[in-house]
């Protein structure tokens, strides 16, 4: 899950877990004042309404909005601009114009955006993107505002224990209310409740705000919004930090799955039981972060930071492979477990690491730096994804290919923080030739070749998957729908091939199209003509056999062409969407091409006798047409 953390939280962890006995939970709460407490109020409710429109938001803006994969993928990219690069000057903007002040703004903008996002109907795309930009721009005003809240009410002692409340209120937040909506609006068709809820979360916080929040610190007139954006010039004049933010948004790129295509992908090819929605799915990387969270610190402590960060991202990437490469229930959310698992190494590790490396003075600097890796990865991953997802995924119905091509990304990143952790290494060895440095598996040259390596393996290893058939759409119809409101559409496909006498040979193909009404299948062959009238060819055998989606088949019986001539066969699949599941005709058929005897060349000569020679010419064209209904646009 993608968390605000400061480098606090991460090292609190293992202080907070170690800390069991329950009679310390009342000890903590009065520890903190009131208003540590409402601003983590306010970071519940605001993360619990993002996470609600996060957890639905792909699969109503491509199913219910009936809006492009692409499209979607450039508006994340859209949102993420918002979200990550707005906070490097918003902090100072609150701390110019007041935290109440700003925090009113920030709220006011949410609940203009979430209202929206209740009204935006199929095909508006202008007033989507409307909505968007005005909740984007209230959570990335936001953001900022509620750790240095915490930072200004809390004392240095009190701080790790602090932040890590804070952490958790986080993940809370993204458990508690998106298992709500799964509860309650479990058809797609309600999502639009979904922002309405969200727009109450708002509320409750614009409440709370009024009640109880009072500004931490005085507000100051007189500053200059500008030194904002100024003070983190030092940082990105280091260059290896530059490189080592480029390294690390290749994992911010992967993590742009969680977020627009994993439930789109779940609904599209039925990865999961249908009662099994989008928002159960949010679900399963928060809790597993909770539940894991404190042992995996505990375990993660006791090693290099930079190793922890490239163990998880191993971890990371056979995760994603298992989620979106395999072909049971079971391994798609235990992928998601296990991803979870490697997104809580990396980013903890990665926020450690750069408080180690920093010099002293500029520690706050570098780590404000990390907004920039995090927006960078998930902008250029929203534009990706949404172009592979719709080409690879939704067109070509080869997910795993998509996926692959994202896991790829991560195994390069991961190739990257190797070849940074030899360069650290050597230049320490270059100034000082008897330091003790880092020898492990991390440094070795011969394990980043075999991790470049199983790039193209994973790459053909999905391609030889094979295409998956899709069960879900934008027009899934009722019962009893009512099809001359239907326009029916013409498909076709075409193969054209040879065959061996007495040889069967099986043509693959996918119809992708829902609500399929029948399929015709005709075979064509034409024989060669007698060459003479003393060389004279023999007719060809043919028959035709049809394996469809839904485990039926169907076959005709051997013809022979005239002699010289043309033969064919052909059959008619059937089907009825009001008597059989609408996708009945969709996914991946077989059309059997059987050849039976094709006889011989026959060649008289009357001084010789007769002779024989093999009919090698045997061609053939099968030509696939299918009808099925589409609502018009």
């Amino acid at each position: 899950m993608d968390k605000d953390d400061e480098p606090e939280v991460t090292k609190s962890l293992d202080q907070n877990t170690s800390e069991s006995d329950q009679g310390r939970l009342s000890q903590i709460f009065k520890a903190f004042p009131r208003l540590f407490w409402v601003v983590n109020a306010f970071e519940l409710f605001e993360r619990g309404a993002y996470y609600s429109t996060m957890a639905i938001m792909g699969v109503h803006i491509v199913l219910n909005l009936e809006i492009g994969r692409d499209t979607w993928g450039l508006m994340y990219s859209f949102l993420i601009v918002l979200l990550y690069f707005v906070p490097l000057f918003s902090a100072a903007l609150a701390d110019k114009i007041g935290y109440k002040t700003m925090l009113l703004v920030s709220f006011s903008l949410m609940l203009v955006g979430y209202t929206a996002l209740t009204f935006v109907e199929a095909g508006q795309l202008g007033f989507l993107f409307v909505a968007f930009f005005f909740v984007g721009m209230g959570a990335g005003l936001f953001k900022p505002i509620i750790s240095a809240s915490i930072a200004h009410v809390t004392p240095t002692e009190q701080r790790n224990t602090a932040y890590s409340i804070y952490y958790w209120m986080i993940n809370v937040g993204a458990v508690i209310f998106p298992f709500f909506i799964g509860v309650f609006f479990p058809d797609s068709a309600l999502y639009h409740w979904v922002f309405l809820l969200s727009t109450a979360l708002v509320v409750v916080n614009i409440v709370i705000l009024f009640m109880l929040y009072k500004n931490p610190v005085d507000p100051q007139p007189d500053l200059k919004v500008s030194h904002a954006l100024l003070r983190i010039v030092p940082a990105l004049r280091d260059k290896w930090f530059v490189i080592l933010l480029f390294i690390y948004a290749g994992f911010w790129f992967m993590f742009a799955y969680m977020h627009t295509f994993l439930p789109v992908m779940m609904v599209e090819f039925g990865r999961m039981p249908e009662w099994f929605t989008a928002p159960f799915l949010a679900v399963i990387n928060p809790f597993t972060i909770v539940l894991l969270g404190p042992l995996l610190s505990i375990f993660v402590g006791k090693f290099k930071s930079l190793n922890v960060m490239m163990l998880g991202m191993v971890i990371f990437c056979i995760g994603f492979a298992m989620n979106g490469m395999s072909s049971t229930q079971t391994l798609f959310w235990v992928g998601i477990i296990i991803f979870s698992i490697g997104e809580f190494m990396v980013h903890p590790g990665f926020i450690s690491y750069v408080s180690k490396i920093a010099p002293k003075d500029k520690v706050a600097i570098y780590l404000a730096c990390i907004f920039i890796s995090t927006g960078l990865g998930q902008l250029v991953g929203g534009f990706m994804h949404g172009w592979w997802y719709n080409e690879f995924g939704f067109n070509q119905q080869r997910p795993q290919v998509y996926v692959a091509l994202v896991v790829s990304v991560g195994l390069l990143s991961l190739t990257g923080f190797m070849w940074y952790n030899r360069r650290q290494v050597q230049e320490t060895l270059r100034k000082d030739p008897g330091a003790e440095v880092d020898t492990s598996v991390w440094t070795k040259s011969v394990t980043m070749l075999v991790v470049l390596l199983f790039i193209p393996l994973i790459l053909w290893g999905a391609w030889t998957l094979g295409p998956l058939p899709l069960i879900s759409g934008p027009e899934v119809p009722d019962d009893g729908t009512d099809w001359t409101k239907y326009d029916i559409i013409t498909g076709d496909q075409s193969f054209s091939r040879s065959a061996n006498e007495n040889s069967d040979s099986d043509t693959p193909f996918v119809i992708s199209d829902t609500n399929v009404i029948d399929v015709t299948f005709t075979l064509t062959w034409t024989d060669e003509a007698d060459a003479s009238v003393r060389h004279v060819n023999e007719p060809d055998e043919f028959a035709l056999e049809v394996f469809a989606p839904d485990g039926r088949d169907f076959q005709t019986q051997f013809s022979f062409n005239p002699q010289g001539g043309s033969g064919q066969v052909s059959l008619t699949v059937e089907f009825d969407p009001d008597d059989d599941p609408y996708v009945n005709g969709t996914g991946d058929w077989i059309a059997n091409i059987r050849c039976g005897e094709c006889g011989d060349h026959v060649l008289w000569r009357p001084s010789g006798g007769i002779f024989d020679q093999p009919d090698n010419g045997n061609d053939w064209d099968l030509d696939v047409t299918y009808r099925y209904y589409q609502k018009p646009e």
